[in-house]
C-alpha cells in the first residue's frame, strides 16, 4: 500500500487551498511563512508531481494540485466533523475562538486564564487567523476577536466591543528618527506580512507622512515589535499589545497613537449573532464584564 504524505503537510496544502496564499495559511496555522513552504515541498517531492506554479509573487495552483487540494479539503472536513460528533457524544465541546497568533499570546492567553478560575468546566479551543479576524476561516468556531482598525475599520454587525485600541508607530529610544513639519522620517519601516497599507491608512487618518528608506517584512506582528525593540526601525502597533515595553522605556511612540473608540471587538461566528454553543455565551458575558485592553 503506498505510503501518505505526513498529516503536516497535508494540513499546510489544505490551508494555503481555503486561504489563498502562503502567508494567510501559516497565521491560520500559527506557523512561520518558511515553515509551511517547506511543508509544500515536503508533498510535492512525496507525491512527484507539480502542485503549484510561480505567479507573481505568489503560488498557483496547478490543474492536478487544485483537485487534490479539493479531496484533501473535503476529506479533511469529514474528519472534523466526525471528531466534532465524537466529543459530542462526551459532552458539550470546547468554545472555539479565533483569534491572531501575537494577540492570542499577548493578551488573550493572560485573560483567559482568569476566565479559566472563574468558569473550571468550560474548555476553551484556540484557532489563529489574522488581526483583522478571518471571514475565510471554515471550520466551525463560535468567537472571533478583531482590533486592528487602520486595516479593517469596519465594525461587524452582531460585535461587542470590549474597549477602545490606540494604534501608531513605536521605535526604540535610541533609534534615529525626525518629526519635522508634519513628516516622521526613519531609515527602516517595519512590517507584519500583509500588513503594508496600515501605515497609508495611519499617515491618512493622522495627518503626519511618513518617509523611510527601506522595509523589512515578518510573518508574524510579535516578531516585529521584538525588531523594533531591538532598533532595527519603526513599526506600527497597537498600543496595548506593547504597553510593557512602552512602560520599561523598551519603545517610544514619537508621533503619539491614533484613538479607535471601541476598536477591540469580539463577534459570535453564528451568521444570527448568538453563538450555538451554549458556553462561548458564558465566555462571551465575563468577556464583556471582565476583560479589556
Amino acid at each position: 500500500m503506498e505510503s501518505l504524505p505526513p498529516l503536516t503537510s497535508l494540513l499546510a496544502f489544505e490551508a494555503v487551498y481555503r486561504t489563498g496564499s502562503v502567508t494567510a495559511a501559516a497565521e491560520r496555522l500559527g506557523r512561520t511563512h518558511g515553515a509551511v513552504s517547506k511543508q509544500l515541498q515536503q508533498l510535492r517531492e512525496h507525491a512527484g508531481v507539480a502542485l503549484f506554479r510561480k505567479r507573481g509573487s505568489g503560488l498557483e495552483f496547478t490543474a492536478q494540485g487544485r483537485a487534490f487540494a479539493r479531496t484533501v479539503a473535503a476529506a479533511l472536513d469529514e474528519i472534523r466533523a466526525g471528531y466534532d460528533e465524537l466529543r459530542r457524544q462526551k459532552g458539550q465541546r470546547p468554545v472555539t475562538v479565533l483569534a491572531s497568533a501575537t494577540f492570542t499570546r499577548t493578551w488573550l492567553i493572560p485573560v483567559l486564564s482568569r476566565f479559566n478560575l472563574a468558569h473550571p468546566d468550560v474548555d476553551v479551543a484556540l484557532q489563529m487567523v489574522g488581526p483583522g479576524g478571518s471571514r475565510g476561516y471554515s471550520g466551525e468556531a463560535d468567537l472571533t476577536f478583531s482590533y486592528d482598525r487602520l486595516l479593517s475599520p469596519e465594525r461587524w454587525h452582531g460585535s461587542v466591543s470590549l474597549g477602545d485600541v490606540e494604534i501608531g508607530p513605536v521605535l526604540a529610544p535610541n533609534y534615529p528618527y525626525s518629526l519635522k513639519d508634519g513628516v516622521l522620517a526613519f531609515q527602516s519601516r517595519i512590517e507584519r506580512r500583509n500588513n503594508e497599507k496600515a501605515w497609508q491608512a495611519w499617515s491618512r487618518l493622522s495627518g503626519i507622512s511618513v518617509s523611510s528608506q527601506k522595509q523589512q517584512v515578518f510573518d508574524h506582528s510579535y516578531l516585529a515589535f521584538q525588531a523594533a525593540r531591538s532598533g532595527m526601525g519603526a513599526v506600527m502597533a497597537p498600543r496595548f499589545l506593547i504597553s510593557g515595553m512602552l512602560e520599561s522605556g523598551e519603545l517610544i511612540a514619537p508621533a503619539g497613537f491614533l484613538m479607535f473608540e471601541g476598536g477591540l471587538v469580539v463577534r459570535p461566528t453564528a451568521p444570527a449573532g448568538t453563538p450555538a454553543n451554549p458556553d462561548a455565551m458564558i465566555l462571551l458575558d465575563w468577556l464583556k464584564a471582565n476583560a479589556s485592553p
